[in-house]
Parts: C-alpha cells; structure tokens; sequence
C-alpha cells in the first residue's frame, strides 16, 4: 500500500491507513449491496470499481518502484508473491462450498441468490463444478457471460478480472518503460480510451448487460486509469513535484462518487460510463491521500473499524455472497443480521488460519531476499 517513505529521488511504497480504508468502504458497498442493495441502494455496485482502480495503482507503483530500485522486475516473485496472497483464500472458501453443495444440492436456500425472487433452486452439481474449476483458473468473468450460472458463485468474476490483469500487466508495463514518458501516457490513456469506447459500441450493438459488465476488456479501464495514475505519481514523485489542487480534486471526486452511488440505476450507464469516472474519482483520493498523511480526508479514512475491514477485504468479499445466498430466503429482519454474521465469523477464520500465515510466509522470503517492497 502506497505511502512514503523517500531516499534520495526514490519514492517507496508501504502502508497506508487511508487506503486501507478505502478499500474498506469498497468491501462495505458490496456487502451492503449483495445483502440490501437490491432493495435501497442499487449504486452500491461501484465499489467494485474502487478496487479495480486501487489494484491498477498498487500493482503499477510497486513494479515502477523495483524497477526503479534493482533496475528489473523479478516475474517469478512477483507471481509467486500474487499465488501466495490470493489462491490459498480462495481456495478454502470453495473447498467449503463444495462440500456443502455436495451435501445439500438438492436443497433450494443453496441458490438463493441475493438478485432472485423467491426461495431459490437446487443447484446442477456437474455443471456447479466446473463453475468451481473456472473460478479455480480465474477465468468466472468468461464463464458467466458465457451462462455458467449453475454456482451461485458469480461474485468471483471480478477476482478473475483483476487476476488477468496481475498476469498481463507486469510484462505490458516493462514494454510500456521502454518509451519516454510522454509516449508511455499517450499509448496508455490510448488504450483507457479504446476500451470504453469498445464498451460503448458493443451496448450499441446490442450485446447483451452481462458481456458489458463481466468483460475483461470492458473492464479494463479501471484497473488501467489505477494504473495510468500510479504512473503519473511515480514520475512527479521521481522529479519532487507536487500534484496540482490535489485536495480540491479529492474532495471533488468524493463528492462525485456519492453522488453516482445515491443515484446509480439499473441503466446502460453503468456499464458504459460509470466504471471508468468511479475509477477516476478513486484515483483524486489516492493521489491526495498518498501524499498528505496528516489532512482530514486521510485521517477520516484512517478510523480503525475501516482499516480492519480493508485489510480483510478479500476474505470478506469472497464469503459475504455465500452467506447472502444462504440467508436470502429469510426475511432481511432476520437473514441480513445472520448473514453478515456468519461473513464476518468466516473473514476472521480465513485471516487467522490462511491469509496472515500466508504474508508472514511472503514477509519471511522477502526478508531472506530483499525485494523492494511487500505487496
């Protein structure tokens, strides 16, 4: 997580709060969503686009600054670095589901899921497992637009989204660091455009909500405007520049922010446009909390109930759907306490018994071998 610590014209990354809060209120949107989005804040979706853009601008600036430092990027930690922290979560959230799909399948609460009516339906095993598989190759996104629906697991295609991205973006960037830096903006604000525009004319098409939505190229542009942001950071950070009216913008794009979540539909707009202007708001709030440790936005997203929730986003975010569609045939008086609940007892257990063993097994190697810095 960004914040700085400065050697000479080195800028490195470590841990901020703010962002750890940030990324807290995304989880927080999601949760409230899938639980009772549907019934009083439909705009509560776009806090997916607030990780997107957080993962592109964490990933990015991690990168520029081991390149910066050792002068290459070592691919193989950094991959090792991304299965660590990510793959052994998700796979005990759905060794879990599976064994109880195999022991209630045949039972409706099992696909209850939050955007349904009624009780919900038994759930097809065969075709439940291989949904488990595609989630296992991060490739859910693909397999929901394509109807692999059978697992009431489709939270997991923005997971295999953002996995893409770890897996193409380091070696696109190195290329990207081969032109100068005006050429590196040009060719990746090109491909920012390219890709809402390709989301504007497969709408216009007629392609269908779901193709818009779940598409890794639909949804590149707010992991790559994340990243086009830590660009810019690294560079002014590299020459000791500072951003211009970095607090204005910030507050302009929390305010931008509210107000599209407040009144966000069911509309072509959230598929098209929304994305790409949460993404830029998200990115105002990072260049801004970044940079200024001690202003009241960042001390605002630093209260500790926030930082808590941020750091165990990822456990929270993969079993809060589960637990959604279990309780979604209660009444909500009864099944969104539960079921929050129950997310938050699997979030503890998940981050004691697997993702912190997991960084302190990262932070162990990386002590041995010193890279720069802990992602």
């Amino acid at each position: 997580m960004p914040v700085a610590t400065s050697s000479g014209r080195t800028r490195l990354l470590g841990h901020a709060p703010a962002l750890d809060g940030l990324r807290g209120i995304a989880v927080a949107l999601i949760v409230v969503f899938h639980f009772a989005g549907h019934y009083v804040l439909h705009g509560a979706t776009i806090g997916l686009d607030v990780f997107f853009a957080l993962s592109g601008f964490l990933i990015t600036a991690l990168l520029l600054d081991e390149v910066r430092v050792a002068g290459r990027v070592d691919l193989r930690r950094f991959y090792a670095r991304r299965a660590a922290r990510l793959l052994p979560a998700l796979a005990l959230m759905l060794g879990a589901w599976t064994v109880l799909l195999l022991l209630f399948h045949d039972q409706s609460w099992m696909g209850a899921v939050p955007a349904s009516n009624g009780s919900g339906h038994p759930i097809p095993v065969a075709g439940a497992l291989k949904n488990v598989a595609a989630a296992l190759l991060y490739v859910a996104n693909w397999d929901v637009i394509a109807g692999g629906t059978d697992a009431p697991l489709q939270h997991l295609w923005s997971l295999s989204v953002e996995e893409q991205f770890y897996i193409l973006w380091p070696a696109a960037l190195l290329v990207l660091m081969t032109l100068r830096t005006h050429g590196r903006r040009l060719v990746l604000g090109s491909v920012i455009a390219a890709s809402v525009l390709w989301s504007a004319w497969l709408w216009q098409a007629g392609f269908s909500s779901n193709r818009l939505y779940f598409g890794t190229d639909t949804r590149a542009a707010s992991l790559l405007i994340g990243a086009f942001a830590a660009l810019v950071w690294h560079r002014r950070k590299a020459i000791g520049a500072t951003a211009p009216f970095a607090v204005g913008r910030a507050w302009l794009g929390v305010a931008a922010f509210v107000a599209i979540m407040l009144s966000l539909q069911e509309n072509e707009w959230k598929y098209v446009v929304v994305p790409s202007v949460v993404a830029l708001c998200t990115v105002q709030v990072i260049a801004h909390v970044t940079d200024s440790p001690g202003s009241v936005l960042t001390r605002g997203l630093s209260v500790r109930w926030l930082t808590w929730l941020g750091r165990r986003s990822y456990a929270l975010y993969l079993w809060h759907y589960l637990w959604a569609t279990w309780t979604h045939p209660l009444t909500p008086l009864v099944g969104i306490p539960l079921g929050v609940a129950g997310s938050l007892l699997c979030t503890v257990v998940s981050w004691r018994l697997v993702e912190a063993p997991a960084l302190r097994w990262v932070a162990a190697r990386q002590r041995r071998q010193p890279l720069v810095s802990r992602a």
